[in-house]
C-alpha cells in the first residue's frame, strides 16, 4: 500500500507547480518515516532523487528542503548505489552546508539541521571508508563534534551515530608507529602514538575520537533526557573499547567521567538502552581498577535487575554480578 501511494507520488516531486512539488515532497518524506519495512521504498528510483536534489538545490521553501533531506535519510544504507549517486552528482557538500551554518533559532531551521544531519550517516558507514574519507576531507568530523553539544537531541543523536561509525574505522586506519633504529643517543625523540588505537592517529586520516576531542561531549549526551540520543552516545563510546582496546579505551572514558554516567542508564525506562548500557559494562568491570572504583555504586541497580528485568537483561547484570564476586558464575541467573 505505501509502495502504491509512493508510486503515485514520484512524478509529483519534480512538479512545475511549486505547491504540488512541495506537498509531494512532503508526504513521501511522511510516508518513508512511517514505513514498517524497505518493501515499501523499492520503487523509489534515480529520476525520484534528481528531483530530491533538485529541491535540496534550487527550493527558497524550508520545510520542503528539510522533507527532502529527510527523503535520503530514510532510505535505507543497503541502496548503495544512490549513496554513489549522490557523491557522484556532488550531493554531499550541499548537505553539509545546512548544519555548517550554526543558526538554530527558528524551528524551521532545527528540523532542516536536524534532516541534513540524519541523512550525512548514509555517508558515514564503516563498510565504505571511502565515503567517510569523503566526509572527512569536508571538514565534518569537528563539525559533528560540535553539534554533540548544540542543537536537538534528533540533531545530537545522528551526530552521535556518524562518530560511531567513524570510530568503528578507526583501528584499521591507525598508522603503526615505526620503531627507531641505530644508537638511542642520537635517536629523536619516539612518536606518542593514540592511547587508545596504539599507534599515529589523525582526525583527517584515522577519524579517531580521541585525536578529535569527541569523549568528552559524547559522555555528556549519556545524560540526554532522550534515550536514543544516550543510546548513540554508548554506541560511539562502545568503539572505544572493542577487542584489544580494552584497556586503553576503558580508561580514556574513565578519565572523561563516562563511567558513571554509565551505571546511571541502568535506571534508563528503555530496555532497549538498558541492554546496550550492560553489554558496555560487562567489558568494564573485566578489568580490577573498575570493579574497585565503581562496583559498589553498581551493585544496587544490577541487583535490582537480576529480579525485576527480562530474561536478557538479567543474565547480562547477573554476569556482571559474577564480576564484581555478588554473584558465582554458576548461578541459575545465566
Amino acid at each position: 500500500m505505501q509502495c502504491s501511494a509512493i508510486q503515485v507520488l514520484i512524478p509529483h516531486c519534480g512538479a512545475n507547480n511549486p505547491m504540488v512539488r512541495a506537498n509531494a515532497i512532503k508526504l513521501m518524506s511522511c510516508l518513508l518515516e512511517d514505513r514498517d519495512d524497505d518493501t515499501s521504498v523499492e520503487c523509489v528510483n534515480q529520476t525520484c532523487l534528481e528531483n530530491v536534489l533538485t529541491v535540496i538545490k534550487t527550493s527558497n521553501d524550508e520545510e520542503e528542503i528539510a522533507a527532502a533531506l529527510g527523503i535520503i535519510s530514510l532510505l535505507p544504507t543497503a541502496y548503495a548505489h544512490f549513496t554513489q549517486w549522490l557523491l557522484d552528482t556532488g550531493a554531499l557538500p550541499i548537505i553539509t552546508s545546512f548544519f555548517t551554518n550554526g543558526n538554530q533559532n527558528m524551528s524551521s531551521e532545527n528540523h532542516l539541521t536536524e534532516n541534513a544531519v540524519a541523512a550525512l550517516c548514509r555517508f558515514t558507514i564503516s563498510a565504505r571508508p571511502d565515503w567517510q574519507k569523503k566526509v572527512a576531507d569536508l571538514g565534518m568530523i569537528p563539525t559533528l563534534v560540535l553539534l554533540l553539544g548544540s542543537g536537538s537531541s534528533l540533531t545530537k543523536k545522528h551526530a552521535a551515530i556518524s562518530l560511531a561509525q567513524f570510530s568503528e574505522s578507526s583501528t584499521e586506519l591507525t598508522r603503526p608507529i615505526e620503531r627507531r633504529r641505530g644508537f638511542m643517543c642520537f635517536a629523536p625523540q619516539p612518536e606518542t602514538g593514540c592511547p587508545v588505537h596504539n599507534g599515529m592517529c589523525s582526525i583527517q586520516s584515522s577519524f579517531c575520537l580521541v585525536e578529535a576531542d569527541a569523549v568528552e561531549p559524547l559522555v555528556r549526551l549519556l545524560g540526554d533526557r532522550e534515550s536514543g540520543t544516550s543510546e548513540a552516545s554508548l554506541l560511539a563510546l562502545m568503539t572505544l573499547i572493542d577487542g584489544v582496546k580494552l584497556q586503553s579505551g576503558v580508561k580514556v572514558i574513565a578519565e572523561a567521567n563516562g563511567i558513571i554516567p554509565m551505571i546511571r542508564l541502568l535506571s534508563s525506562s528503555s530496555v532497549e538502552l538498558q541492554e546496550k548500557c550492560l553489554l558496555v559494562l560487562e567489558r568494564v568491570f573485566r578489568l580490577e581498577e573498575m570493579k574497585r572504583n565503581y562496583g559498589a555504586l553498581a551493585q544496587t541497580p544490577l541487583v535490582e535487575m537480576t529480579q525485576r528485568g527480562s530474561g536478557n537483561v538479567r543474565a547480562l547484570a547477573a554476569r556482571i554480578l559474577a564480576h564484581l564476586n555478588v554473584l558465582h558464575e554458576q548461578s541459575s541467573y545465566f
